[in-house]
C-alpha cells in the first residue's frame, strides 16, 4: 500500500488558503487547469514526503527511476505510435491521440514543493496521470475522471483525489443519472487501486513494448472497462 494517512495540518496556513482559493476558482470554472495544478500540488505535500521516507523507492527499479529522473520526452509519442498494437506504449499513444492530449501539457512547474525528490515525484505523478487512465481502461469524460481518482486515492492517498471524487460524483454521476457508475464502478475502481501493487515507482519507460495486459497482470491492475 503506497497511500499515506491524509494530514493537512503539516501544510502552512497561507498555502492551505491558496489551495482553497484554487479549489473555489476551479468550481467556478472547471477549465482552470492552472488552478487545478496549484490545489493538487499544495494538498500533496504530506504524501510526497511520506513516499520519499517510507521505503517506497528502496527497490532497484524504484531507485533507478529516482536516480535517473526519468520523464516523458518530447519525441516519445511518435515512438510509441510505432510500437506493436496492444503494447503499453501503443495503447498509451492511442489514448492520447483519441482525446487530443499532449505530453507537453503534462509538464508543470512545482513551486510549492521543497526537496528535489519530492519535486520530481510531483512532476512524475502529473506525467503519469493519463497513463493511469490507460491502465485502468477509462476515457476522459467527467465520470471517468472520478473513476481514475477512485483508483488513485487507494494508491496514493492524495487529498485532491478526495475532492474530485466528492464533487465529481455529485456533478457527473448523481446529477447526470449515472447511478450504476456511482454504486458499482466507483467501488470497482477503488478496489482495483487498493488491490494492485504500488505503481508510483514503476519505471514505465522499460515497459513500453510489453503487452498492456501483461503489465496489468504484473501490477495486479483490474481495468474498469476497456478504453475504446
Amino acid at each position: 500500500m503506497s497511500a499515506a494517512p491524509i494530514h493537512l495540518d503539516s501544510i502552512p496556513l497561507p498555502l492551505l488558503k491558496r489551495a482553497g482559493q484554487a479549489l473555489f476558482r476551479t468550481l467556478q470554472d472547471s477549465s482552470r487547469t492552472d488552478e487545478i495544478v496549484v490545489a493538487e500540488e499544495i494538498l500533496a505535500q504530506a504524501q510526497l514526503k511520506y513516499w520519499v521516507t517510507s521505503g517506497l523507492f528502496d527497490s532497484d527499479e524504484a531507485g533507478d527511476l529516482l536516480a535517473d529522473r526519468a520523464e516523458f520526452s518530447d519525441g516519445l509519442l511518435d515512438t510509441l505510435r510505432g510500437l506493436s498494437g496492444g503494447s503499453l506504449g501503443f495503447e498509451f499513444a492511442r489514448f492520447l491521440d483519441a482525446n487530443a492530449l499532449s505530453l507537453d501539457a503534462l509538464r508543470q512547474p512545482t513551486p510549492y514543493t521543497s526537496g528535489d525528490s519530492e519535486s520530481y515525484l510531483m512532476s512524475r505523478l502529473r506525467q503519469c496521470h493519463d497513463l493511469w487512465h490507460t491502465l485502468v481502461g477509462v476515457g476522459t469524460e467527467g465520470h471517468e475522471e472520478v473513476l481514475v481518482h477512485c483508483f488513485s486515492i487507494a494508491q496514493t492517498g492524495l487529498p485532491y483525489s478526495t475532492v474530485i471524487i466528492g464533487l465529481g460524483s455529485i456533478k457527473h454521476m448523481m446529477l447526470e443519472g449515472r447511478w450504476s457508475c456511482l454504486s458499482k464502478e466507483t467501488i470497482k475502481a477503488y478496489q482495483s487501486g487498493r488491490d494492485a501493487k504500488s505503481i508510483l515507482a514503476a519505471y514505465w519507460e522499460r515497459r513500453w513494448d510489453q503487452p498492456i495486459d501483461d503489465v496489468r497482470r504484473e501490477f495486479g491492475i483490474a481495468p474498469i472497462y476497456e478504453f475504446n
